[in-house]
Formats: structure tokens, C-alpha cells, sequence
């Protein structure tokens, strides 16, 4: 049996290659998009960040596949007499059916949307048009990459999974910014983003092809069908599609309520912010099948002990950034993207942080509730977040604007976030919120809180990027120190043993 301290080091190290992939990517964007920004302008950029919101609303179309797909790779992966053959039959089959089907009415609407949907101004439509349908045939083959990373997270190559991310996120924007450098316009970048799926698709079939065990030849298990399968998939699905709407449909309101260039100046900050809810994202990927191999008299308590080490394990590694960002936003715009983002972004993007934090402690119940086959949960609260965006943004934009949006943003993840922990801790792991707060919140917040207050009063002295990494590097000791000293025997034990050569 594995002893609770190796499980606790193969979670942090499952983590890691994912977070160092992430890192990876959003190197590569904070590098590239600043070119494109200017080269491209605030306009046209906001066709750009169309072009990629659209190939989110396409992969929707594949009806929970990707999270089928991982469940019954991982479960039939530790049980040999199943089906894992027939995983990969029916995952196949339902990416590239909904990829085809959602590709053609984007394809063939591309026009309505632009105009009717998005607001277009005339001058930019032709432009609009184009970029939906390379969105359209992008998102064929981002559906296949979704399948094969399906494959690898379900038999835990995150290596390989986070090899592919970096791949196709990583370089997308660069080469974007090449097309804009070779005077190829949005229409080059265009291109580049489906060719460049189409390259990265293949690659990712081929890795997955070659790490799958020879059992996969096996027949399936009594029980398991594709009506099984779909129906988990589909259980799930509402959950993706409300995600849809809390954190892409603000792109819709703001380009028929402001313009192309409002949507840019609200777009990029909060795409990079987005970028974060991968990290815990992550965690509760890496969690959900180390939960599901708890078994026996003993279950109940180890799932709170690592509940609660997890919750504490999330907020160590992203409240640091999330400090840093709120403290030193004004500062990271400007230097970064200009002073006109320094200007107009800043508290929108403030509120997004905080949207963020909630957001992220999500991340460990959610790992939970669907370990214990309970997706309609997880979908009654993606629903709860997406109507309450949907009637703030209603409510909100046309007085306060972007500033609106994020307001909006952050009222979606406060409120249910209140009932969902309520839920999950008393009906399912029998804690109380002092116990939660006390094993799970304290100790990172209060580190947080001294970060906090000590970096904040002098943020604006943060003029140029050393001394903005300056203060980023004194804001993390800042925090860490305080951790170490805040954190119980046992997760410095783990912290000891991960820092070892493997």
C-alpha cells in the first residue's frame, strides 16, 4: 500500500510537471503578446481574440468527450479485463463527430455571427469572417489534441500532456508574431493558428498512440457500452458549457457594448488571468484519480487529510501570484502592455483577481464530488456561476463598463461558492468550517495577509522591470519565509523529500 507521504510527493511532482508547462506558456505570452498588441492594434487584436474565444465555443460541441475519455482511460487502465479499447473507440468518435458538426455551423454562419452575434463594424467584417473560419478548422484539430491529452492525463503522463500544451499554446504566438513581422497582417496569424493545431494534432495522436499499454487490445468488461460512456460525458458536458458562458460570453457583451478596442483592453489582462485557473485546474486533475484509489474502513478520514493538505498545497503555490497581481497591477499594465492598459485596466483586472481566488477554491471540492460520481454537482454550480454573470453583466455594463464586467465576474464566484463548500463539506466530508479554516485556509492566508501588507504601501515605486521583479522576488520571500513557519510538520516533511533527487 502506498504510504500517505509518497502519495503526498507523487501529487507534488504530478503538479509540477503541469505548473512548469503552464510556466512555459505563459512566458511565451507575455513575451509575444505585446507585439501582437501593437502590431496588430487595439482594434484588430479584438478580431484576434475572437478567433480563439470561438474555437472554445466549438470544442463544447464534443459533449463532454475529453472528460469520458480521461475517467475510462484511467479507470480501465488499473483494471486489466476492462474496456479500454472501446474508451478509445467511442472518445474518438464523439471529438471528431461534434468537432465536424460544430465546425460547419461556425464555418458556414460566419457571417451572422460576425455581424449579428459579435457587432462587427462593416470596415472589419471580411476580416471577421475570415478569422471565424480558421477558428472553425482550428477547432477540428484542437478537438483531437483534446482526445489524445484525454489519453495522457488518463494513463498520468502529465509530461507528455504538458509537452503538447506548451506546443500549442506556447508557440501559437510566435508565430503570430512572425506573420505580423513578415507584414502578413491578422490574416497571416490566422493562418498559422490552424496550420499550427493541425501540426500539434498530429504529433499529440502519435505520442498518445505509442503510450498505450497492449491491453487496450482487450475486450470490454460486461456493462460498458457507448451509452455509458456518453452518458458520463454528457453529465459533464452542462458543466464545460456553463463554463463557456461565465468566461467567454463577457467577450460577447463587450464587443456589442463598447467596441474591438474595449474588448482588447479588457481581453488580454483577463486572458492571462484565466491562464491561472489552469494551476488548479491541475491540482484537481492530478487529485481526482489518487482520491478514487482510497478505499477500505480507513477512506473517510485519509479523504479529509488530503483534502485538507491539498487545500493548503493550491493556496501556497497561486496566492503569492495572486498578492503580487492585485498589489502591482497598475504597474505590470503599463510596463507591460502600455500606459492606456495601465490606465483603463487596472481595477477591472483587480476584481479579476479576487474573482480568481474563489475561483481557485473550487479546485479541491470539485476533485472530490466528481471522484465520488456526483457530476451534476459540479454542473449545478458552473449553472449557478453563468446566470449569475449573465444578469450582473446585464445590469452592470451599461453604467460601469469594463469595470462592470469584472464586478459581474466576481459576484459569479462568491456566491455559489458559499453553498457549494457548505455542501460539500457536510454532506460529503463530514468537516466543519473551523476545521477547514483552521487545516485548510489559515496558515496560507495569514501568509498571504503579511505579503499583502507589506508590499502593497510602497507598489507604486515599482517603475521598471527590475524594480517591479524586485519587488515580486521580496514579496514571494515574503510569503514563503511566513509559510515556513506557519505550515505543520508534515508539509515540511513533503516539502524535504520533493526538494531530494527523485
Amino acid at each position: 500500500m502506498t504510504s500517505p507521504g509518497n502519495k503526498a510527493l507523487r501529487f507534488a511532482r504530478y503538479v509540477s510537471w503541469n505548473v512548469l508547462g503552464q510556466l512555459g506558456v505563459g512566458v511565451s505570452s507575455f513575451l509575444f503578446i505585446p507585439y501582437l498588441v501593437r502590431g496588430m492594434g487595439l482594434s484588430t487584436y479584438g478580431l484576434y481574440i475572437l478567433m480563439q474565444t470561438a474555437t472554445g465555443y466549438l470544442l463544447i460541441f464534443c459533449l463532454g468527450a475529453g472528460s469520458a475519455t480521461f475517467k475510462y482511460v484511467a479507470q480501465f487502465n488499473a483494471d486489466p479485463g476492462a474496456g479500454l479499447k472501446q474508451t478509445l473507440r467511442h472518445g474518438l468518435m464523439m471529438h471528431v463527430i461534434g468537432a465536424l458538426a460544430g465546425a460547419a455551423v461556425f464555418g458556414l454562419g460566419a457571417q451572422f455571427f460576425i455581424v449579428h452575434l459579435f457587432r462587427v463594424p462593416q470596415s472589419q467584417a471580411a476580416a471577421g469572417v475570415f478569422v471565424l473560419r480558421c477558428a472553425a478548422i482550428a477547432a477540428i484539430f484542437m478537438a483531437l489534441i483534446q482526445f489524445a491529452v484525454s489519453i495522457m492525463q488518463g494513463l498520468r503522463r502529465f509530461d507528455l500532456q504538458n509537452l503538447v500544451a506548451f506546443l500549442q499554446n506556447g508557440l501559437a504566438p510566435v508565430g503570430a508574431a512572425a506573420a505580423i513581422a513578415w507584414g502578413l497582417g491578422l490574416h497571416g496569424a490566422a493562418i498559422w493558428f490552424a496550420a499550427w493545431n493541425a501540426a500539434v494534432c498530429l504529433l499529440a495522436l502519435i505520442l498518445a498512440w505509442r503510450i498505450l499499454p497492449e491491453r487496450s487490445g482487450r475486450k470490454a468488461g460486461p456493462g460498458f457500452n457507448f451509452k455509458t460512456f456518453a452518458g458520463y460525458g454528457l453529465s459533464l458536458w452542462f458543466g464545460p458549457l456553463a463554463w463557456i458562458v461565465t468566461f467567454q460570453f463577457d467577450k460577447i457583451f463587450i464587443a456589442r457594448a463598447a467596441s474591438l478596442s474595449a474588448l482588447t483592453l479588457y481581453a488580454v489582462p483577463a486572458g492571462i488571468l484565466q491562464r491561472l485557473q489552469v494551476l488548479p485546474a491541475i491540482v484537481g486533475t492530478v487529485l481526482l484519480p489518487m482520491i478514487s484509489e482510497l478505499k477500505g474502513p480507513d477512506a473517510p478520514a485519509a479523504l479529509r487529510r488530503m483534502y485538507l493538505k491539498s487545500v493548503r498545497f493550491v493556496l501556497w503555490l497561486l496566492l503569492p501570484v495572486f498578492v503580487l497581481l492585485f498589489a502591482l497591477m497598475p504597474q505590470f499594465l503599463t510596463l507591460w502592455l502600455g500606459g492606456e492598459f495601465g490606465d483603463r485596466s487596472v481595477w477591472p483586472a483587480r476584481w479579476l483577481v479576487i474573482a480568481q481566488v474563489f475561483l481557485m477554491i473550487h479546485s479541491v471540492p470539485n476533485a472530490v464530488v466528481a471522484s465520488r460520481d456526483k457530476p451534476w454537482h459540479l454542473s449545478a454550480v458552473a449553472w449557478a456561476q453563468a446566470i449569475i454573470s449573465l444578469l450582473a453583466w446585464k445590469l452592470l455594463i451599461g453604467r460601469y463598463e469594463l469595470l462592470g464586467v469584472a464586478l459581474g465576474s466576481l459576484l459569479a464566484q462568491i456566491i455559489p461558492a458559499c453553498f457549494y463548500l457548505a455542501y460539500v463539506h457536510r454532506n460529503i466530508l463530514k468537516i466543519s468550517f473551523k476545521e477547514y479554516y483552521q487545516e485548510g485556509l489559515r496558515a496560507p492566508c495569514l501568509s498571504a495577509a503579511i505579503m499583502l501588507g507589506l508590499v502593497f504601501p510602497f507598489h507604486a515605486s515599482a517603475t521598471s522591470w527590475p524594480l517591479f521583479a524586485l519587488f515580486s522576488l521580496g514579496g514571494m520571500a515574503i510569503f514563503y519565509g511566513s509559510t515556513w513557519f506557519l505550515c505543520n510538520p508534515e508539509d515540511r516533511t513533503t516539502v524535504r523529500e520533493f526538494m531530494e533527487p527523485a
